[in-house]
Formats: C-alpha cells, structure tokens, sequence
C-alpha cells in the first residue's frame, strides 16, 4: 500500500503546486495490485478474478473481441453500471470507505484523497466528470486505474472495474459538493447507455 499512497501524495502536491524533485521515478509508479478499491472489491467477491489492467490493455481486450464477433462471439454488451464505493481521507487514520448501492450522494462529507470505485458489466466505451471536467487517464490531477473482471473463472472477461482519485479538498470547495458522473455505451449494442452519479459533499 505505500507506494500507492505515495502516488496519492505525489497526485495532491502537483494538484497544490508543489514540487516533488526527491521522489524517484520508481516511487512514482502506482503499485495497481495495491489499489484499496480492488482489494476491497476482492474480499467482497472472493470468486472473482480481479486483474488490474493499464488503458492500452483495456483497448486491446475490446479490440481483439470486437475482431472476434464473426468468428467466435461479440463483446458481450453492457449490461449493468454500478458506482460501488466512495473512500475518502484515504491514506490517513480516518480512513472511510462507504457502499453507494442506489443512494444518490454520501452520507458522509469527503476530506483529503478520495476514491470512487465504478462496476461495469460487459463491454462499453465510457467517460467520466466530475462535475464539468471530464477525468482521463492523462488528466493530472487524477489517477485512474481499471481491472477486469472474470465472474465465473472461465478466463472470459466478463466486465471492468473503473476507479479514479483524486484530491477532494482541491477539487470541491468546503461546504459545496460536486456531482461525479460515469457514462458508458454498449459497445456492440450502441443503444445501450447506462448512465450513473453521486453527489459527493465536501466537509
């Protein structure tokens, strides 16, 4: 877990402007197989094979089954899309991670890094805001990880996990909160979009 919560720290000084000139470039690296989200997502579904994937991985999964639709069979399309959890003051001892399920904002007012862990069942192209400001993979001021997700060990992915940091107490002025929106369109069904948000309110 310590490298990834470097990560955090490295994510929230370039956020705040200050310069991380000591951190080598291996510290820099998010260790993904220590992703908190993952490994919570892990314990609540010990069946599940959770793989961490990079964003050139996840385009080569689709691709290669999207080739595949003659031959063998099409991307399954997405059938479902789940914001799962929010963490936030991740990386301290107040630590909280709260289930979303069908709420529509936290109980709990964030503070410092947060998480939001997203479930995408099948095979979509998908964006996510906060607020107005469209999250990326390349965006600075958020980490984004993904992993993909085999149900049923047949070594077939079934679907993806999405989850994006970033630093709270920058990004959502105290007492205000923002929405965080995940959309994704079926990838082989294109009229199946699914669309998701959580208010997040800030302390």
């Amino acid at each position: 877990m310590k490298k990834y919560l470097l990560a955090f720290s490295v994510l929230a000084g370039s956020v705040l402007g200050v310069n991380n000139i000591g951190v080598s470039a291996e510290e820099n690296n998010v260790n993904k197989e220590e992703n908190p989200l993952f490994e919570n997502l892990k314990a609540k579904n010990p069946d599940w094979t959770v793989t961490s994937v990079t964003a050139e991985e996840v385009a080569e999964i689709k691709e290669e089954l999207s080739e595949q639709k003659i031959t063998r069979a099409s991307a399954p399309p997405v059938t479902g899309l789940y914001i799962d959890q929010v963490a936030s003051q991740l990386g301290t001892v107040n630590e909280y991670y709260e289930e979303i399920g069908l709420y529509q904002s936290t109980s709990h007012e964030v503070q410092g890094t947060v998480g939001i862990g997203v479930l995408e069942e099948g095979y979509g192209n998908d964006w996510q805001w906060l607020g107005s400001e469209l999250i990326t993979y390349s965006h600075p001021d958020y980490i984004v990880d993904t992993a993909s997700l085999d149900f049923n060990g047949d070594n077939i992915i079934d679907g993806f996990y999405h989850a994006v940091f970033f630093d709270s107490d920058a990004k959502i002025t105290s007492g205000t909160s923002k929405l965080y929106k995940f959309k994704t369109i079926s990838q082989n069904s294109p009229w199946n979009t699914i669309e998701r948000s959580i208010n997040i309110p800030h302390k």
